[in-house]
């Protein structure tokens, strides 16, 4: 049973991969992962991404990430993002030798249906060992099922402005694929704070579906421009004044990121800055992705633990028996990244749970990280039916 998808970003850093028409493969590799891991996040399907910058991930280092991320959990779905080379046309996708080719099918299938030319799905032999996969990233990583994608040929100018113009739709289409193939709910729809961009909007539309003004979307979500993308999530109710800061005399981003405990790099992106100067008077908006979670706040279910020297996700979640995509999701936090005397919520060890509305044994055995077999054993249980109110063990 998959139990977590990983996002690989091919290449990085020193290394570009393929280049051709003014691309790189890194950025595109980069940009296509993060698009697909920040959707599958908006879904609610658990998923880890390998990397979120322009990092150099050589072989060793990007396997052993891959297994410290997912806590060596075998049972997990990767998809290994790149961009092909060689004036071909078209995207590809590799499968293991371990695997039949459904998923690779389903996400060529998806990935021309928004345009893009099917060239193949295959699985590639190690020259000297033909028991094994070609690709290091299929054959080490220890996945259940590894996925490799090709999405164009990036010295091939028809592909290179795909690559540039629909490359999220491409990412969307893999969403869609892995959703289907796990038979997990696809929505892309308005919920009551915000709005997943569908093929076809414009601020205009959305404006007049929700009875809001374009000046307004483009206020609350920091939009410069009218250009939208498929999957952005917009903000359709005010964002709260105390995420605004107003520049004083004597203010210097270093000084307001300090006390706002963000970095100037998230204050610079997040306002569109193009240099470090500030007028007296200026409104800034101040991310909060990255603040610790507020103390008083933390339920009862809830301890508290202070990051020491030496100390990893990996490390914690270890030490108090919780994956590290959960640690990351319940802290908030924006990569794998801990600094000294961070302060990060644990949840308490327990031993059984009450089943509540829109539980289900799949929703249940991916947060206290079972499978569903081991779910039913503990529990006894003959079918996968719940009712609200239902004591299940989970230890």
């Amino acid at each position: 049973m998959i139990e977590l998808i990983v996002i690989d970003a091919g290449h990085g850093g020193i290394d570009s991969g393929a280049v051709g028409n003014g691309l790189e493969e890194k950025d595109l590799n980069l940009k296509v992962a993060k698009y697909i891991y920040n959707r599958l996040q908006e879904l609610n399907i658990p998923s880890v991404i390998t990397r979120t910058d322009d990092e150099y991930l050589p072989k060793d280092k990007r396997i052993n990430r891959i297994k410290n991320i997912t806590n060596n959990n075998p049972n997990t779905l990767l998809i290994s993002n790149h961009m092909n080379a060689g004036t071909g046309e078209g995207a590809e996708v590799v499968y293991s030798l371990k695997n039949n080719d459904q998923l690779s099918s389903l996400i060529l299938e998806k990935i021309g249906q928004k345009g893009q030319i099917k060239r193949r799905n295959y699985q590639r032999r190690l020259p000297e060992n033909p028991n094994q996969d070609y690709y290091y990233i299929l054959r080490e990583s220890n996945s259940r099922e590894p996925i490799l994608i090709e999405y164009g040929f990036i010295d091939n100018k028809k592909d290179a402005e795909k690559l540039k113009n629909n490359l999220e739709e491409y990412g969307e289409a893999v969403v869609e694929a892995i959703t289907e193939y796990l038979g997990v709910p696809y929505e892309n729809e308005m919920s009551e704070k915000a709005y997943i961009v569908k093929k076809g909007d414009t601020l205009y539309s959305i404006s007049k579906k929700y009875n809001i003004s374009v000046d307004e979307i483009k206020r609350m979500n920091q939009l410069k421009s009218n250009l939208l993308t498929i999957g952005q999530v917009l903000v359709l109710e005010d964002i709260k004044p105390n995420e605004y800061y107003i520049v004083q005399k004597g203010d210097t981003l270093w000084s307001i990121a300090k006390n706002n405990q963000v970095s100037i790099e998230d204050i610079i992106e997040a306002n569109g800055l193009t240099n470090s100067n500030l007028a007296i008077g200026q409104e800034l908006f101040i991310p909060t992705a990255n603040k610790e979670p507020e103390i008083e706040l933390v339920p009862d279910e809830f301890e508290l633990y202070k990051v020491q020297k030496g100390d990893s996700l990996w490390l914690i979640s270890k030490q108090y028996d919780i994956t590290v995509p959960d640690l990351v999701e319940i802290n908030n936090l924006s990569d794998l990244n801990i600094q000294i005397g961070q302060t990060l919520i644990i949840p308490k060890q327990q031993n059984t749970i009450q089943v509540q509305q829109g539980d289900t044994l799949w929703s249940i055995a991916k947060k206290y990280n079972l499978s569903i077999e081991k779910l039913k054993e503990i529990n006894q249980l003959e079918n996968n039916l719940l009712s609200i109110g239902q004591i299940l063990k989970i230890k």
